[in-house]
């Protein structure tokens, strides 16, 4: 009887090349403005722009996209019209998995309960599920606790939904801030999948840390 039954998973950075959607939607703005702008460090810079807005309240998720897609250009002293505000809401259901996502999880499928645990709204991710090619068997948005990771919110509704303890839950994510740090204040063994081999953020400890999905399968056959 293997130690994890279910194995929780971030969306964004974790299953989802988001670094690499976001550079593709920026390009594809810069070059429609025909703007001389480097956009390489704007993913990195986005993430700290969206964390903040989350932490003034909930509101749809295509908003804060909207939202950080504004003030993203304002701080470079540029001013977008609403149609282009709206370019990460209107492409993000199309950015592309990581090579080894569909294969990975159709592999623990086999053997796992599998669920996403995401800073986004229902339309959207229905839209990202189809992408990836797996059924998942549960799936916790903001939309429905209205509220975004690194709240608490999603674990507690995955909680109720699942009812399995937590010492049989994996929760595998790349975002240590978002994910790793409230997983573990909660007491989930997680995975960060540490694609670009960052320092930690703090002194919260990962139980596990690899460069992409793949080493998922053997650790979790280890633990059987």
């Amino acid at each position: 009887m293997s130690k994890f039954s279910l194995i929780t998973f971030d969306c964004y950075g974790t299953l989802i090349d988001w670094e690499q959607g976001m550079k593709n939607a920026l390009e594809e703005l810069v070059k429609k403005r025909n703007l001389s702008l480097d956009i390489e460090p704007l993913p990195d810079r986005y993430v700290g722009v969206e964390l903040e807005i989350e932490q003034k309240g909930y509101r749809k998720y295509k908003e804060i996209l909207t939202l950080g897609v504004r003030r993203l250009f304002e701080e470079k002293g540029i001013k977008l019209d609403s149609q282009e505000e709206g370019i990460f809401a209107d492409t993000i259901t199309k950015w592309p998995p990581f090579d080894e996502t569909t294969q990975v999880l159709r592999k623990l499928k086999e053997r796992y309960k599998l669920a996403i645990l995401s800073n986004i709204d229902e339309d959207l991710i229905q839209g990202l599920i189809k992408l990836i090619g797996v059924e998942f068997d549960g799936v916790i948005t903001a939309e429905q606790v209205k509220s975004y990771k690194p709240s608490h919110g999603h674990w507690i509704r995955m909680m109720e939904v699942f009812q399995i303890p937590k010492k049989n839950v994996l929760h595998v994510a790349a975002s240590y801030v978002h994910d790793i740090v409230p997983a573990k204040e909660l007491g989930f063994q997680t995975a960060w999948i540490n694609r670009k081999n960052e320092k930690p953020k703090g002194n919260t400890k990962p139980d596990f840390e690899f460069r992409d999905l793949r080493p998922l399968a053997g650790l979790l056959r280890k633990q059987e």
